[in-house]
């Protein structure tokens, strides 16, 4: 199947549709335990490090509407046969044939040439570069398991001194080692983090063998303790905000769906955590894309507010935290990522996505969507980007929140101010079109 003109560059300033408001979070956690080298070590203490990874310790089982569809042997291409020449004939010397490469029957490939393997190989081994993997889960559920939803890269590039980040989409086709093709976050529900570290080295060809797994509702927690943060809205977001507003009420188990709903002019808008969350699983409006560079924009605003807090508040922040992050890196490679990360770079982060635009494209297999891609060209900007790429990203500018409208409290009759006005649920504050499309809008962010 022909490939799409490439656009590896422009590629580096996109970024990848989430299935979860977990990325804004996954992105601060390195510099939020960079912080710990500075604020003190008895943080580290509370980080848990448990002795089995929590996939594997969960049993996590695949779940049918998040996961691929049962495990496929990876399917294989059957070979043309050769004639045999006549016995007059001198068979003429022929080289040795190319070896057929995972996904090939669905998307063209490229055969990466033996200097751009020793590269990638040289590249693995350095010291100067260190990569952890990023892994985002909803653990607050009552019952059942959690997924991976959210997969990413977190590079601090200590020869460039710079701070990157790589989110790989789960509905990616790749060939998972020992269970065939599947989609890359039904890795660690088969086989724990190993093996999507195996299936990440397989596919992309790079060595991982750190991670840090969050829980997505640590956002919420993290917005508030830096008292809110403020981000330029239009009418048409305020109101899909509230939507998922209402859809997270009724996910955390809150009584009043409208709680935390978003009263405000479009323009620069202060968000308490809740609101913060609602806004960055906005996609109806328009596309994932577009959510995922809302989540970008609140993500740089709490680099930048975390940056500035006092010493006080940032520690406030980790001790509350730290206990709901789990890694299996040791205190020696958190303070080695810390001194790298604080003191290599004081701007924003350097972003990438794989699937990359050009390398890609939408389908169907076994009746599941999934991303057909070119997996070794993708690898090798990949590796061009985490290892070569020295841009230097400017740190997210700050804004001033517009005064805020007057609070309502919702009653059967409409919505009342604190003035006894009686307003309704719409309006030209953008204010959410009601309680039932909330529901329906605020969980579908969330897929």
């Amino acid at each position: 199947m022909a490939r799409k003109t490439k656009a590896a560059e422009g590629a580096a300033k996109k970024t990848s549709p989430l299935k979860k408001a977990l990325l804004a979070l996954l992105i601060l956690i390195v510099l939020l335990l960079a912080a710990v080298a500075v604020l003190g070590m008895g943080l580290l203490g509370r980080v848990s490090r448990p002795e089995q990874d929590g996939f594997i310790a969960e049993g996590t089982p695949e779940v049918e509407e998040e996961y691929a569809p049962e495990q496929t042997p990876t399917p294989t291409r059957t070979p043309v046969l050769t004639p045999t020449p006549a016995p007059e004939a001198t068979a003429a010397p022929s080289a040795t044939p190319l070896p057929i490469l995972p996904v090939s029957e669905y998307y063209e490939q490229t055969y990466l040439t033996e200097e751009q393997l020793l590269r990638i190989a040289e590249n693995n081994e350095s010291d100067e570069f260190i990569n952890v993997l990023l892994i985002g889960a909803d653990r607050r559920k009552t019952k059942g398991s959690y997924n991976s939803d959210t997969m990413m890269i977190a590079t601090v590039d200590k020869r460039h001194g710079t701070l990157k980040l790589t989110s790989l989409m789960r509905d990616m086709l790749v060939n998972i080692p020992g269970h065939g093709y599947g989609k890359l976050n039904s890795a660690a529900a088969k086989g724990g983090i190993e093996l999507l570290f195996d299936t990440i080295a397989e596919n992309f060809h790079i060595t991982l063998d750190r991670y840090v797994l969050v829980d997505f509702y640590m956002f919420v927690d993290i917005v508030d303790k830096l008292g809110g943060i403020t981000i330029k809205m239009s009418a048409e977001e305020i109101s899909a905000a509230n939507d998922c507003i209402a859809g997270l009420n009724k996910q955390m188990g809150v009584e009043y769906l409208w709680d935390g709903f978003i009263f405000a002019e479009e323009g620069p808008v202060k968000l308490t955590g809740k609101q913060a969350l609602g806004y960055s699983r906005i996609r109806k409006i328009d596309s994932e894309f577009a959510r995922t560079s809302r989540q970008y924009t609140v993500l740089n605003t709490i680099l930048s507010m975390f940056r500035k807090a006092s010493l006080s508040t940032q520690y406030d922040i980790l001790y509350d935290l730290l206990p709901l992050v789990e890694t299996n890196m040791t205190n020696a490679e958190i303070i080695d990522a810390a001194i790298s990360a604080l003191g290599g770079s004081s701007g924003g982060l350097n972003y990438f996505r794989l699937p990359v635009e050009g390398y890609f494209q939408n389908g169907k297999w076994n009746k599941k969507f999934v991303f057909f891609a070119d997996l070794p060209g993708m690898a090798w900007e990949l590796h061009e980007f985490i290892f070569d790429n020295d841009a230097d990203i400017a740190p997210q500018k700050l804004l001033s929140p517009n005064p805020s409208l007057p609070p309502r409290t919702p009653n059967p009759d409409g919505l009342v101010t604190d003035d006894g006005s009686v307003g309704t649920l719409g309006g030209s504050s953008g204010i959410s079109s009601g309680i039932s499309s909330g529901i329906s809008s605020g969980l579908s962010g969330t897929n």
